[in-house]
């Protein structure tokens, strides 16, 4: 029996740009809670200037692959032959990782860690779209009702993961952002309101920042010196944080595992994109403090934590291409005489 090979079909750039778009503005309105969070009762105000400025620095990272979106249109439409097997992929991780939640209780970190290393080594060809289900399915139960609300929100994310394929190549937690819209365009609709928990108290920041950082770089190191894919190297570290971390520290595990996990997507970012463990923690300590100030913010929404270290990497990226544009244009206007010495 001959093997169905699916048709190549292609992808006209209008929903191109609407997918852009939906994961552009996304990190933005959580940087901008995070800003909200510091001027709130045990926000630390000093703390803001940090935030708004990673919050510009997501604008920058927008505008810059805004170009590279521009250039994937003047090349034609974009080919695409894995559309279905990516809508099957996400449902099974959502169901996969919301049935792990909401009938065995295990913790949404966990559930979906060990769904990204399952993935990862069994179905390797189709661990990323399975991983990207697997933050959809961490949605509360509270929030989500029934599967059926979880298999809709899976469904539009799977068709967000498609038309967004050409953008954003490479920058972490793009696919949480992904699932991340899909469940508020499901959510919002449907749930009477999002949870809320109390920002952590001032002595909590600096181990939160310190875990996240350490989970971006451990994630980094992973997968970018062994073998190890970026999923595989996320699930690995997203389960030791959410298994011993609410262990050893109690009241506030649940917050250093959340920072953990974050920055573990942080941490699957393309060397390309962000080039070494340096930058990769900095962007960590920018996605601990985001995730510390938006815990009064739309509480168990799945890919809430992907899309905190979306906008983290897309402002790192955002900031050393303007800095390597700056250096680039100095560099041009020395004269020949510095240039050769």
């Amino acid at each position: 029996m001959r093997r169905w090979n699916p048709p190549e079909w292609s992808l006209p750039w209008p929903p191109v740009v609407v997918g852009f778009l939906l994961l552009a503005v996304a990190p933005l309105v959580l940087f901008g809670f995070g800003v909200w969070g510091t001027f709130l009762p045990r926000g630390l105000v000093i703390l803001s200037p940090a935030l708004i400025a990673g919050t510009l620095g997501i604008g920058v990272g927008i505008r810059y692959e805004w170009w590279e979106l521009r250039r994937v249109i003047d090349d034609g439409t974009v080919t695409m032959r894995e559309a279905h097997w990516n809508l099957l992929a996400v449902v099974c991780g959502t169901l996969l990782t919301f049935g792990g939640v909401a009938e065995l209780g295990t913790s949404p970190i966990v559930a979906a860690s060990v769904v990204g290393i399952i993935a990862a080594v069994v179905v390797p060809n189709t661990a990323i779209p399975v991983y990207c289900g697997a933050f959809v399915g961490m949605t509360s139960p509270e929030l989500f009702g029934s599967y059926w609300y979880a298999t809709l929100a899976a469904v539009l994310a799977s068709l967000l993961f498609t038309v967004a394929h050409p953008v954003f190549h490479g920058l972490g937690g793009k696919l949480g952002t992904t699932a991340f819209v899909g469940v508020l365009l499901v959510v919002v609709p449907t749930a009477g309101s999002f949870q809320s928990g109390p920002l952590p108290g001032q002595p909590v920041i600096l181990p939160v920042v310190g875990f996240a950082a350490l989970g971006a770089i451990s994630t980094f190191t992973i997968h970018t010196r062994s073998p190890a894919s970026p999923v595989l190297a996320s699930g690995l570290v997203g389960a030791v944080g959410g298994l011993l971390l609410p262990w050893f520290f109690d009241a506030s595990g649940e917050l250093l595992a959340a920072a953990v996990y974050s920055a573990s997507f942080a941490g699957m970012t393309d060397p390309k994109r962000i080039p070494n463990e340096w930058w990769i923690g900095a962007t960590g300590i920018g996605v601990g403090l985001v995730v510390a100030y938006t815990t009064p913010f739309l509480g168990g929404s799945g890919g809430k934590l992907g899309t905190i270290a979306f906008g983290s990497c897309l402002g790192i990226h955002g900031i050393l291409r303007m800095v390597n544009i700056f250096q680039l244009s100095r560099r041009a206007y020395q004269p020949p005489e510095e240039e050769t010495t």
